[in-house]
């Protein structure tokens, strides 16, 4: 579950994490992308685990706020979705090079 829980945060912060404090999307940045303990972190910033843990737990309850408004990480992943239904029913080889294009796009 806890791996879960990470991968759907680091989506999170790929789509809305620009729209966190620069300091926020550090720490956010650091402890789920670089694999930093709360305790590296609080060091290079001179603030208290506890502080990291603070701003990690807003900036985790900012993030999924914008997508219960936004909706964009679950519109993305119906799409991709629908997508592939398509492209795996398809019988025409030109349309399935195209949805493959359309979903790498929407990877990046």
């Amino acid at each position: 579950m806890v791996i879960e829980d990470n991968l759907k945060i680091a989506r999170l912060i790929d789509v809305y994490g620009e729209l966190l404090t620069e300091k926020q999307l550090q720490i956010m940045s650091n402890y789920y992308f670089d694999n930093l303990t709360l305790s590296e972190i609080g060091d290079n910033y001179n603030i208290s685990r506890q502080a990291v843990s603070d701003c990690l737990n807003q900036s985790t309850k900012i993030l999924e706020n914008y997508e219960n408004k936004l909706h964009i990480i679950k519109k993305s992943d119906n799409l991709r979705l629908r997508l592939k239904n398509l492209r795996d029913h398809s019988t025409n080889e030109d349309l399935t090079n195209m949805i493959s294009d359309i979903m790498e796009m929407l990877d990046e």
